[in-house]
């Protein structure tokens, strides 16, 4: 049974069914609307208007019949006319008239903002849209497939990959007051070396917040009655649909600021009062590779190092999210990358780009998941492999048979401690004797916020009862002072500016591997790990307390007490 378009197109056309399926198809590579198609097939304008109005009940605008005033072509510049097909007729008060052949929302939208009126679609055929855009604009040597690709992405500053990304940084004074609050948004999250963008809607109000050093701050609170152009706004940037709000999206935002190419990962979920927004900044010029810069002491360093270089096995990142473990990893891959390897990685997302390397980005809603890319690499003759995280039984299993027949294999979970790690492939179901002939190195961490160096002052309020319950041994508690930031200018008053990460380096021996092969307990496996050299959370934290690097309250903060106390006298 035909389809309502496809019926209207042949009782006002006389169209087959053929001819229409043929248009359809050329279009797919031709980059042309559909009207577009009918039209190159000799299909005549009038009869192509009435059809088309009635598929989209919209007006007809017969263009060849027309004299544009010139005030009324000034409304849309000629970038936009071109790049999106649409020729301005006429204007309404806040509202502007706009022929073109394939009326789209994004289209519509990227109108609105960057003009400042309210588009009113009419439609036009294409031979005389080209008419009018060459009499108005000025001769333009058209590319179907390159308007498609800019239809496409209608208002959107740059996918990935995109050669030439959009500078924000200029202020543009015909740019809306939305497109100049989102482009205030995006360069405050750079230069305050933020991580996130937190767009929160409810009833009266917008909340939006940046998290700075691990924690959010309130930078504007505009009016709710901007909650739907602002969220248009990111969307359209984002490549998303801003017509669906009763599902979460996901997409991202290329740009340059001040020169830099930035990306942001975008996410947007419904509540109750609109879509809550979420753009975690991926900062190429802030990717921290060096791996003696990632707050490792030298004897972690040193474990995390030789396993990661081993001929085969599988070395484990954990932690929860924005604990820098896409860090570690990425800077890991740098240390190994070079030519004589096969380096290759599942990531879901990429967040950075690292040549030399082949990243394979997952599409899950076409079976692209960890698992199939795992089974795929296995045929690519890899030296070394990277999943971006192993979430199940089926890509535990293909990845510890990748690390038993001659690969590295980088990945990361999401546990609490490295001894909590070995807990959680057990019970994916994962076989004991497996894990253990796998399995190299187990790295959890954490990130503290340092302390701000331009106002360290000693924090007296951190007494030698408080410093034992930390975890600091009594005989060495007369030898430790702790420090805070007592707040400049420099780090905005909150005394802390970056942050540092804290290790637990887990490398496997003989006895704890025996107490994996026993089904020990994690807190079992983490007492033999600690009376075997393994420094944990608790006491990497207080290293760095004890150089003065972060504060007793991040300590606390970000670690949990060990059961059996802990011991950092070589540091104090």
């Amino acid at each position: 049974m035909a389809s309502p378009t496809h019926e209207i197109l042949m009782s006002v056309l006389g169209a087959t069914e053929e001819q229409i399926v043929a248009a359809e198809t050329s279009i797919a590579t031709s980059g042309q609307s559909l009207i577009g198609a009918l039209e190159a097939a000799g299909f005549k304008e009038d009869k192509l208007l009435e059809a088309f109005s009635k598929i989209h009940r919209l007006p007809k605008a017969y263009l060849g019949d027309m004299e544009i005033q010139r005030p009324i072509i000034d409304l849309i510049p000629k970038d936009l006319a071109i790049k999106f097909r649409v020729v301005p007729i006429d204007r309404a008060g806040n509202n502007i008239i706009v022929a073109m052949s394939e009326p789209k929302m994004e289209t519509l939208d990227t109108i609105r903002f960057k003009s400042g009126y309210f588009p009113k679609p009419v439609l036009a055929v294409e031979s005389r849209l080209s008419e009018a855009i060459t009499k108005y604009y000025g001769k333009t040597n058209f590319d179907f497939a390159s308007a498609a690709d800019m239809a496409t992405n209608a208002g959107v500053v740059n996918k990935a990959g995109d050669k030439e990304r959009q500078q924000i940084n200029k202020v543009d004074k015909n740019d809306g007051p939305i497109i100049k609050l989102v482009n205030w948004m995006l360069m405050e999250c750079k230069s305050r070396g933020a991580s996130d963008i937190h767009i929160e809607p409810y009833e009266s109000f917008i909340r939006i917040r940046l998290r700075i050093d691990g924690v959010l701050h309130e930078i504007a609170r505009p009016h709710a009655n901007m909650r739907a152009p602002l969220t248009s706004r990111v969307k359209i940037m984002s490549n998303l649909d801003i017509a669906e709000t009763r599902l979460p999206q996901d997409g991202a935002i290329n740009i340059k600021i001040h020169d830099a190419d930035v990306d942001f990962r975008v996410s947007c979920l419904p509540t109750v009062y609109g879509e809550k927004i979420v753009m975690r900044i991926l900062d190429k010029s802030n990717l921290q590779v060096d791996m003696t810069k990632l707050g490792f002491e030298r004897d972690e360093m040193d474990k995390f190092i030789k396993s990661i270089h081993s001929p085969f096995g599988m070395v484990l990142v954990t932690g929860p999210t924005g604990s820098g473990k896409t860090t570690t990893l990425y800077s890991a891959l740098a240390d190994l990358n070079k030519e004589s390897d096969n380096i290759m990685t599942a990531e879901d997302p990429v967040e950075y780009n690292l040549e030399g390397i082949n990243q394979v980005q997952m599409k899950p809603d076409i079976g692209l998941n960890f698992a199939a890319a795992l089974k795929s690499f296995l045929r690519q003759d890899p030296d070394i492999i990277m999943v971006g995280e192993i979430r199940d039984l089926e890509t535990a299993e293909i990845a510890i048979k990748a690390a038993l027949t001659g690969h590295m294999v980088l990945s990361t979970l999401h546990t609490n401690s490295a001894p909590d790690t070995i807990s959680r492939m057990l019970n994916m179901g994962v076989e004991g004797f497996n894990l253990v002939s796998a399995l190299t190195c187990i790295t959890a961490q954490r990130l503290l916020r340092r302390i701000c160096q331009k106002c360290k002052v000693v924090d007296e309020s951190v007494t030698p009862e408080a410093l034992v319950d930390l975890g600091i041994h009594p005989n060495f508690v007369g030898r430790v002072k702790a420090y805070k930031g007592a707040g400049c200018s420099a780090c905005n008053n909150t005394g802390n500016k970056g942050r540092i990460a804290c290790h637990e380096v887990l490398k496997l021996n003989d006895p704890v591997r025996e107490a994996i092969l026993k089904n020990m307990p994690s807190m079992e496996i983490k007492k033999i790990a600690m009376a075997t050299g393994m420094r944990s959370l608790r006491q990497s934290a207080l290293v760095k307390m004890v150089q003065g690097l972060s504060s007793a309250v991040e300590v606390v903060r970000a670690t949990a007490a060990d059961s059996e106390g802990g011991d950092v006298s070589s540091a104090a």
